[in-house]
């Protein structure tokens, strides 16, 4: 079926080209009659480049028979609409599509259409409008805290370590001889042994790293009894200060940070909240 909505997009090219109908006429008309499956502009081009080169036919080539060391208008012109069909698809595919070799293909993507391909980019998250406006938002008060300098900031966050981490893949490289089996190396599994470590820390460097017990989750509870008096404690030795009055205090809005015995033990001790990091 797509096939045969390429071709009939070809043939009204054809027949527009010969009306004398311009590039940009024809692919509106095309836009509204096909809507997001329309030739592109840059396709559309091509095709008439390919007639006026003296292409006649609008059909897809048979896969036999056809000589693969050509180069032309309209085999660059299918190409690129697979392409832009299914900008996933393999030089093996299109190879079946057009019937023309790996080489000659490869030639047309990187020479001729200048295409490369690249792995995707993965993000954490898609930010909506408004998550970009409360991150500038956040960022300019950020600014604003920092102007007075960072002695008096502490961050930190949870984290699992496991008790055997596996290198990366490149240092597990190594030489074998001809005919050698490769090496073989397990990855850390899912129940591997880790514990859970709470790290904060200042300008000055770590503050405190404690290793939450075996079975213990991290509550609203266990984070103002037992990690934040460890944290305080440590930063006013390391400061030389009597109280934490006026610590900036910055963690991500997990839940037990939010809590409500959690801010409460800060309200009593007179620290503050920098903005927490935005999605």
């Amino acid at each position: 079926m797509e096939n045969s909505t390429r071709e009939h997009q070809r043939y009204y090219i054809f027949v527009s080209w010969k009306n004398g109908k311009q590039l940009s006429q024809i692919h509106k008309e095309l836009e509204v009659a096909e809507g997001s499956k329309a030739l592109s502009l840059r396709t559309i081009y091509r095709w008439i480049e390919a007639f006026e080169e003296g292409e006649n036919s609008i059909e897809d080539a048979s896969r036999s028979g056809r000589p693969h060391e050509a180069v032309t208008q309209g085999t660059i012109a299918k190409i690129e609409e697979l392409i832009n069909e299914d900008p996933h698809m393999p030089i093996r595919r299109i190879e079946e599509e057009v019937g023309v070799s790996k080489e000659r293909i490869g030639h047309i993507l990187h020479d001729e259409l200048g295409l490369h391909k690249v792995c995707a980019k993965w993000v954490p998250h898609v930010l909506t409008e408004e998550n970009k406006k409360n991150r500038v938002e956040i960022s300019k008060q950020l600014l604003e805290i920092f102007e007075c300098g960072f002695l008096n900031i502490v961050t930190g966050d949870e984290t699992w370590i496991n008790y055997f981490t596996v290198s990366s893949k490149e240092s597990n490289k190594s030489w074998v001889k001809i005919g050698e089996d490769r090496p073989q190396i397990t990855r850390t599994a899912r129940n591997s042994k880790k514990r859970m470590f709470c790290v904060f820390f200042s300008i000055d460097g770590i503050i405190a790293r404690i290793v939450v017990p075996k079975g213990q989750n991290i509550t609203g509870k266990y984070y103002a009894n037992h990690v934040l008096p460890k944290v305080f404690e440590n930063f006013k030795q390391i400061t030389n200060r009597r109280t934490v009055k006026h610590l900036l205090l910055h963690h991500d809005n997990a839940a037990p940070h939010k809590s409500k015995v959690v801010d409460e033990y800060l309200s009593e001790n007179k620290v503050r909240i920098l903005p927490p990091p935005s999605l």
